[in-house]
């Protein structure tokens, strides 16, 4: 089999596993609150398994490489056509793909805490003082990981941005349209929806999209070996 077709089909892969993931961990319910300093802090947690955060930690763990893989398959196809473009994009797909399982195993193990600090607390009598303690510790956290978090993850964005340039300029051989199989197109219609109706579309499709579309490029990388 063709490598590219093979590591393309695994970065298809992996893009379903994080949308497994990401349903495991953010599938909240249209009950859900946002609480806390920073409105990171999800009243759900305290309904949810614990297990769900474990499970979605070990998807990301096999389906973030994947992803890897998937995107180096596309630097190769853009290697002979556009040399520059191809190597900037496999610079950032390497440092997002670095930081990409350190950013979901953070938002999994945040949930973890205050399920914990919650459930285990002796010092505090209400839940209202319990939540303000775990929310207090969440500061702490996002204060220590802000800029690595947001950097790894606009480092993953920037490479599916340089497939969409790939695409445009003919680096890729796929149909155009496919432009618009991107993480960042496809989480801004996420948020539409949801803004558009936040009852019905206060979980789904939303929580999926930007995994959905690193998937995606799974899927051009297909396409682009068998045309």
């Amino acid at each position: 089999m063709n490598i590219n077709l093979l590591f393309s089909i695994l970065g298809l892969f992996g893009g379903l596993l994080c949308c497994c993931g990401d349903v495991l961990l953010d599938l909240k319910g249209s009950d859900n609150q946002k609480l806390g300093t920073s409105k990171q802090l999800d009243s759900n947690w305290l309904k949810m398994s614990e297990w769900r955060f474990g499970t979605s930690i070990l998807l990301a763990f096999v389906g973030v490489p994947c992803v890897g893989l998937g995107l180096y398959s596309l630097h190769f196809q853009m290697l002979d056509s556009n040399k520059v473009l191809a190597i900037v994009m496999l610079c950032f797909a390497f440092l997002g793909c670095t930081g990409g399982f350190f950013i979901h195993t953070f938002l999994c193990l945040q949930a973890i805490i205050v399920k914990r600090i919650v459930q285990n607390s002796k010092d505090f009598r209400t839940e209202e003082e319990k939540l303000q303690s775990a929310d207090n510790v969440l500061e702490g956290m996002y204060k220590a990981i802000l800029f690595p978090f947001f950097f790894f993850y606009l480092c993953l964005m920037a490479s599916t941005v340089c497939v969409q340039i790939g695409i445009l300029g003919g680096a890729l051989v796929v149909p155009k349209w496919m432009v618009i199989l991107n993480p960042i197109p496809l989480m801004i219609v996420g948020i539409s929806l949801r803004k558009i109706n936040p009852k019905c579309f206060c979980d789904l499709p939303g929580i999926i999209m930007p995994s959905f579309g690193l998937a995606m490029q799974g899927l051009i990388g297909i396409i682009a070996v068998v045309l």
